[in-house]
């Protein structure tokens, strides 16, 4: 590009010479390789494609296992594809931006806003590869969701992370610009990427089956208005959340209120049930969730404003740059998410004083939501919580639990719930 303005200067605005510098341009491409257009159109169909093949690959993979391998595995497995498709985003965005600017005039691709063809494909692509990997932990977790459901739940989960990622890309795009209407476009594309998240995310809880019930009386209600009123922490209610079709079993917390779904509180019970509701009320003294996002947008914005000062830069450093405007804020979410996870389960365990409790009411969660019990790769930073072992190994050290005692709670927790699960079958 800053050849092609410096020929423009020296020779002036012509339209013939324009067309002469494009056409030798474009002879040059065909010389050393594929035109751009070609390349660009590979590229498209990677980003189109390469999810759902690795999607595709890991339910191959589970599929070669055993029954009772296949539960297990398969939660390990959704951790990888979720932490390709992220590490897609950036990959895409460095890809598309390189080929873009190579462009001949007269391509089928100059007739597409750039930030069409940043944004379109690879969103497309992640969501079909989010439904195939539904469609999979369906059929091996037997779950009854059906396939509308499923794309709906595809759709919202691409909005909420993929998608807004990329309108963030095409913000900074913009902003490179260095022109007054480049810096109004990027600002409103990175506005616009912040309000798509949040409001997705609320999409993506009901499409989950997340449609709270306010309760007022029970054994719920009264076990929460009790901790909270010990624990000094204003409370204006507790919710039932139903499981819906996936069945799961989650707690959460907000400015006053806990929340929890049915199969959480028909499969904790006494002094279990305490420890998830000391621990969610810990966020919602803390208000966790509202700091969390204020942070990531501090960081994004952060990363943001540095990019702008190494627009300058070409060839192999973009990549790197862009990988970091993405990633970084990322993991900077969810390593204190992690942390306030740690923390908050710090804070039940010293209210309650019962380590031992705290270690089964995880490893209740743990069980009948069929997550990891560890995680041995690089999804661990793209989780916004902590692994099950890490949890556990944290409480035992700050309740001083010897480990052949934390081990054997473990396993009579373990031979009891399979004992229940068989039962009910």
């Amino acid at each position: 590009r800053g050849s092609s303005q410096r020929i423009k200067k020296a020779h002036g605005h012509q339209a013939p010479f324009r067309m002469e510098y494009s056409r030798l341009d474009a002879s040059i491409q065909l010389r050393e390789g594929l035109p751009v257009s070609d390349s660009y159109l590979i590229a498209v169909l990677g980003a189109l494609l390469l999810p759902s093949i690795w999607s595709a690959g890991f339910s191959l993979m589970v599929l070669r296992l055993g029954e009772p391998a296949r539960a297990a595995t398969w939660p390990v497995y959704v951790a990888r594809i979720r932490m390709l498709n992220l590490l897609a985003v950036p990959a895409w965005w460095a890809i598309a931006d390189a080929l873009f600017e190579s462009v001949p005039a007269k391509s089928w691709l100059s007739a597409w806003p750039q930030t069409v063809i940043l944004i379109l494909p690879l969103s497309v692509g992640v969501t079909t590869a989010r439904l195939l990997t539904a469609l999979m932990g369906r059929r091996i977790d037997e779950l009854h969701w059906t396939t509308g459901d499923l794309l709906n739940f595809a759709l919202w989960s691409t909005l909420a992370s993929t998608f807004p990622l990329l309108v963030f890309a095409s913000g900074i795009d913009a902003l490179d610009e260095w022109r007054f209407s480049g810096f109004l476009l990027g600002l409103f594309w990175i506005t616009a990427a912040g309000f798509i998240a949040r409001f997705s995310i609320v999409g993506l809880r009901f499409a989950a089956g997340f449609k709270p019930r306010l309760v007022k009386s029970g054994e719920l209600y009264k076990r929460a208005f009790a901790l909270a009123e010990r624990m000094g922490v204003p409370f204006l209610g507790v919710f039932v959340v139903p499981a819906g079709p996936g069945r799961s079993i989650n707690a959460h917390a907000g400015p006053g209120f806990v929340g929890m779904t049915d199969t959480c509180v028909h499969r904790l019970r006494g002094a279990l049930l305490d420890f998830v509701i000391a621990h969610e009320l810990v966020h919602s003294q803390r208000r966790d969730g509202r700091n969390h996002l204020r942070i990531a947008a501090a960081v994004y914005c952060s990363m943001g404003a540095l990019t702008l000062t190494l627009t300058r830069l070409h060839g192999i450093w973009q990549a790197p740059v862009k990988y970091c405007v993405i990633l970084i804020p990322m993991m900077v979410f969810y390593f204190l998410s992690q942390q306030c996870e740690l923390a908050a389960d710090r804070a039940s365990v010293e209210f309650t004083g019962e380590p031992e409790t705290a270690i089964k009411s995880l490893a209740a969660l743990n069980y009948w939501s069929g997550g990891p019990e560890e995680r041995e790769d690089l999804s661990e930073f793209f989780a916004s919580h902590p692994s099950f072992s890490r949890r556990i190994d944290a409480i035992a050290r700050m309740g001083e639990v010897p480990v052949e005692r934390v081990n054997k709670i473990l396993e009579q927790f373990r031979d009891e719930a399979d004992g229940a699960q068989s039962a009910s079958q």
